[in-house]
């Protein structure tokens, strides 16, 4: 004969109304919602499911930020409970009760957060969002309205406030200290061309900065961040001069495929630049060596290229590439 399964319970409950709707919020321990809820991905199984595949990545990073004591998850888990789990709401003493099953409830949002639970070693206090006696169409509808409006915080801005919360990685804080003293400097062409911590029309975000510097910032090695950023405003400022304003084109050089494409075709300039002047890379050096690119240059190709950096970074190497004879 099968044993029926505990009924675990919850105080400090609320019921709360929202236009159609009434679900409960409470706190639940994590090692509890690991194994209470499941979350079906339409991939697994296309009559029951909607939820998206599970990243287990993603996951691992939540387990590993629980487990290592760095912080909190107070944003609620959001669920469905089902017909096995028979919850149970105690109006008198504000509780909840429910079976303690693997499929007790399903995951509306945080099923990423709930997989992470179940890969960590600690356990949390989570607070928990309850909708009970929803159908399947009801369940749906749910989990696109809360998946299709939320809005995640903008990456500029999370870029701009790493160094408050003492996130940042080396090559992270070169990046912040470069891109800051560019936004600073009047002296430089992307002087008033920077937006740190949001988008804007015609400006480089810290992301896009990120992004095109990012991978060169490995190619300095033991140089101080003032070095590599003499660097940095010699050749970008070289290259403006040299390629794009001679061709009437300079307002297109802040447009973030246009700076990927001009970051990416930095490695080749220093080279030529090192075998004609040695380690001296100054904006003279820079401009010599890419007088011959302007001739060549066509910009057409930045609307050929489209969003894509890569095509324009062959095309300004080939430029440059063609001035070689032996």
């Amino acid at each position: 004969m099968n044993k029926e399964p505990d009924r675990i319970s919850f105080g400090t409950v609320s019921l709360v109304t929202q236009g159609e709707h009434k679900f409960y919020t409470t706190t639940i321990p994590s090692e509890v919602l690991a194994r209470t809820c499941v979350a079906i991905s339409r991939e697994e199984n296309n009559i029951d499911g909607f939820q998206r595949v599970l990243d287990r990545k993603r996951a691992q990073d939540i387990a590993d930020y629980i487990d290592n004591g760095l912080g909190t998850v107070p944003s609620s888990i959001v669920l469905s409970s089902q017909d096995d789990a028979e919850l149970i709401y105690d109006s008198k003493r504000k509780s909840i009760s429910f079976k303690d099953i693997p499929q007790a409830f399903l995951i509306l949002d945080g099923q990423h957060r709930v997989f992470g639970f179940a890969l960590a070693k600690k356990t949390l206090r989570v607070p928990v969002v309850i909708y009970d006696n929803l159908n399947k169409r009801e369940e749906s509808r749910l989990f696109i309205d809360i998946n299709s409006k939320q809005k995640g915080v903008p990456s500029e801005l999370l870029l701009d406030i790493k160094k408050m919360a003492e996130y940042e990685n080396d090559a992270e804080a070169t990046m912040r200290i470069i891109f800051d003293r560019f936004k600073d400097d009047p002296e430089t062409v992307l002087y008033g061309k920077l937006s740190p911590s949001k988008k804007v029309a015609g400006k480089i975000t810290r992301t896009v900065f990120n992004s095109a510097v990012g991978p060169l910032v490995k190619l300095f090695r033991s140089m101080s961040d003032d070095e590599v950023y003499d660097i940095f405003k010699a050749y970008y400022q070289a290259t403006y001069d040299s390629v794009f304003e001679p061709k009437g084109v300079g307002f297109e050089f802040f447009q973030p495929t246009v700076f990927k494409a001009t970051s990416g075709f930095f490695p080749a300039v220093a080279r030529r630049t090192k075998d004609r002047f040695g380690s001296i890379y100054t904006y003279d050096h820079f401009s010599e060596v890419l007088s011959p690119v302007s001739d060549k240059f066509r910009p057409a190709k930045i609307k050929e290229s489209k969003n894509a950096y890569k095509p324009l970074v062959k095309h300004l190497e080939e430029c440059l590439d063609s001035d070689f004879h032996l």
